[in-house]
């Protein structure tokens, strides 16, 4: 009895040692953060270049499911967990941000609260702060003016806007421009007294992650300028937005194609649809081409106004016959 025992069970053993091992999880390191951080990079330089729309909200969503499904499927630190959490909310900020610029607005709620899930679970006050000014643009594209200053004044609460003064800056920018939709004019202009004190203090040489390249001396002139325009102060607002516009970097053309219809707008709101119409035409894109973003719908805005402005004038029949 005892052999027949040991006979039967030595092959079952035998077997059990023969079967494949168990898969091992792939070890998520520093080297794959590094790599998302980059390619998320190639998508901010895409936004400069274009502007939001379709295929940069496509390639956003497909870097945010790489992140998310290292995250699920691959074994790491929890800082790096952390980190994959925080690109991943970062990479859907910027799908967000594509449907937010070529005005979307059901799709870009949609990716809005799975970022808002993910950079609460990363932990991360600079993501998180990404995704409130995000939040605020979205809601003043609608119209919605009190969520918009409720999401700027969130945004304070990362700790981002504690701990750094660039990111206090921006809260303050952001801030200035929701407020005058809300008719608290004198309030806009203490924010944007606070963003320029804020942007002084600010270290230009410490590290921030791509999404704040764009924040320079010529973005906070550009928010400067629109929210004059929102001030009815369209003198001021030209000033900084002509600023804003000589700063920028040659590759901003997103940036430089919406601040200069901007321009447009401050020039007409001083009684000059000649000039106006010189500034908006520099943007309009040449026949044959396609626009992304939001600059195709400021200049319906601009064609609008410009008729309100000046029905009869003969500048307003060219425009007209020239963008039909």
């Amino acid at each position: 009895m005892r052999r027949r025992t040991f006979v039967t069970v030595v092959p079952a053993a035998a077997l059990a040692g023969a079967a494949p091992p168990a898969r091992a999880r792939y070890t998520v390191g520093t080297g794959d953060v590094q790599r998302l951080r980059q390619e998320l990079a190639d998508l901010s330089k895409l936004d400069d270049r274009e502007g939001g729309g379709p295929e940069l909200e496509k390639r956003a969503i497909a870097l945010a499911d790489e992140t998310i499904n290292l995250q699920r499927n691959g074994s790491a630190t929890s800082r790096i967990r952390s980190r994959l959490y925080a690109l991943g909310a970062a990479s859907t900020a910027m799908a967000m941000w594509a449907t937010v610029d070529s005005r979307q607005p059901v799709r870009a709620q949609r990716h809005l609260e799975r970022a808002t899930h993910l950079a609460g679970l990363s932990g991360d006050g600079q993501v998180q702060h990404q995704i409130w000014q995000y939040a605020s643009m979205l809601a003043k594209q609608r119209e919605h003016w009190p969520d918009a200053v409720a999401a700027a004044e969130a945004a304070m609460s990362a700790s981002a806007h504690r701990t750094d003064p660039l990111y206090a800056s921006l809260s303050h920018a952001r801030l200035a421009v929701s407020l005058p939709g809300i008719g608290e004019h004198t309030r806009a202009q203490r924010a944007l007294e606070r963003a320029e004190q804020a942007f002084e203090r600010a270290d230009p040489r410490e590290w921030r992650p791509t999404s704040m390249d764009f924040y320079t001396r010529s973005e906070l002139d550009g928010l400067t300028g629109i929210t004059y325009l929102w001030l009815n102060q369209p003198e001021r607002a030209e000033y900084h937005l002509h600023r804003c516009v000589a700063a920028l970097r040659p590759d901003q053309h997103r940036n430089r194609a919406f601040y200069a219809v901007n321009i447009a707008f401050a020039q007409l709101g001083q009684g000059g649809p000649e000039q106006a119409c010189n500034t908006a035409a520099a943007v309009i894109p040449p026949p044959g081409s396609t626009s992304a973003g939001r600059i195709p719908h400021l200049l319906d805005t601009f064609t609008a106004k410009l008729n309100a402005a000046a029905p009869g004038a003969r500048i307003t029949h060219e425009w007209n016959a020239r963008t039909a």
